[in-house]
């Protein structure tokens, strides 16, 4: 997979910058509200405000991407940007001018929805930019970015909090995603086949019945019907709700772990670090996996970021913890590009909104499980064995997910095809 391959594809290079932006438009919000929050209302706020920008979304997501299937994905992409910059710029005036701190709770939840909006659009966007041969690579770009993000971003929040301000960097964050939508809007998707077709035989395909007919089901029939008739979509998605649970898990264990190496103030940061150049290791390395479409590699990859956690919590100094918080990142990331590959190419066009809802859902949920999960095992019994407790149960929960899949591969009597293979015989983008 080459970088400079991926970026020459039309329309690639502004969905990077977009998405880039975006998702650090999302990670500013979160840490200046944070600080916001807790001045106005204190840690009972900021409680209840960390539990909004997380249930919100999980809750919401499925029918969020249903609801969003009424509109053109790019369409909805700049409407929800556009919106989000309208309430941080509510939120900069109630938070400048003391405002009671529920205006700025409300703000929150309304961003929160909005966001639930926005990431099931922004993959379906993708599959109709982005050619179905070509999505693996991109997949794999674009979740290094989206990684790099992920440390960077809360860095430069940083930067512009001591230097303007929380209200400065929100008013930033407001600009940057009236840019992101402007970005979107320069975006055109690939012209389907049907554009090229006499006008009259176009004409007789929109008086058929089409899949809109199909989105009228409901938002929790469609999910139950793609998860029971694609075994390989239901074990990705259980695999990467596992994968960010051991995820949101390894975050909780840092704070203790580092206080237990006795590494200093620093530690914290460098293991985030490490955990994040993983991330980007393993995403890209996934390009490759993803077009070979290897289900096996995929949950031996989760399995051993469970074993990695356990190690990471009993590691008895901090260079075998960066170590092991490498490897974490690494196995997290490795499949990644296979998951969004396998969606593309499973799910039909009809269902794609609630199926990727549930996927943002699943996202967000692990997240947040695997953080209650592991701050409760290690209150209960130490860093240690919390950690090999959850990434043990977590690898089997995965190795599980995998099994239907596999059995169906089998009764097939085929090998699993490539997912661009895949994409290319029941991919409609």
């Amino acid at each position: 997979m080459k970088f400079e391959t991926v970026v020459q594809l039309p329309g690639a290079r502004r969905l990077l910058a977009a998405d880039a932006i975006s998702k650090a438009g999302d990670w500013v919000l979160f840490v200046a509200m944070s600080a916001l929050v807790f001045d106005a209302g204190g840690v009972g706020a900021l409680a209840l405000f960390s539990l909004a920008r997380i249930l919100v979304p999980a809750v919401l997501g499925p029918w969020a991407g249903g609801w969003g299937m009424a509109l053109v994905p790019r369409t909805l992409m700049i409407r929800v940007d556009v919106a989000r910059a309208a309430l941080l710029v509510l939120a900069v005036a109630a938070a400048g001018t003391h405002r009671p701190v529920w205006m700025l709770e409300a703000l929150v939840v309304g961003c929160a929805v909005l966001t639930a909006f926005h990431a099931p659009a922004e993959r379906r966007f993708q599959r109709d930019v982005i050619e179905a041969d070509r999505r693996p690579d991109f997949n794999a770009v674009i979740g290094a970015t989206a990684t790099t993000v992920m440390v960077v971003a809360p860095a430069l929040e940083a930067l512009m909090a001591t230097t303007i301000g929380n209200l400065g960097a929100l008013a930033v964050d407001a600009a940057s995603f009236v840019v992101s939508a402007f970005i979107v809007s320069g975006i055109r998707p690939a012209a389907p086949a049907a554009a090229h077709e006499p006008l009259q035989k176009q004409k007789q395909k929109q008086k058929q019945p089409g899949p809109t007919a199909e989105r009228r089901t409901g938002t929790i029939t469609t999910v139950v019907r793609v998860l029971k008739n694609q075994p390989v979509v239901a074990a990705c998605l259980i695999t990467q709700a596992t994968a960010c649970t051991i995820a949101g898990g390894s975050m909780v264990l840092l704070p203790p772990l580092g206080s237990r190496l006795h590494a200093g103030n620093g530690a914290i940061g460098w293991l985030t670090t490490a955990i994040g150049v993983g991330s980007v290791l393993g995403v890209l390395a996934g390009g490759s996996i993803a077009r070979q479409g290897r289900l096996l590699l995929c949950v031996g990859s989760i399995v051993t970021m469970g074993i990695a956690l356990g190690a990471l919590g009993s590691s008895p100094n901090l260079l075998l913890a960066l170590g092991c918080a490498v490897l974490v990142g690494a196995a997290a990331n490795l499949p990644e590009p296979t998951y969004w590959t396998s969606y593309a190419g499973q799910i039909k066009e009809s269902d794609s909104g609630p199926v990727y809802g549930l996927v943002e859902s699943a996202i967000t949920g692990g997240f947040a499980l695997g953080g209650t999960l592991l701050g409760a095992a290690t209150a209960a019994v130490g860093t240690s064995r919390a950690a090999w407790t959850v990434g043990i149960a977590a690898g089997l929960v995965a190795a599980t997910a995998f099994a239907p899949a596999l059995r169906s591969r089998r009764t097939n009597g085929t090998a699993a095809p490539s997912a661009p293979a895949a994409e290319r015989v029941q991919a409609p983008a």
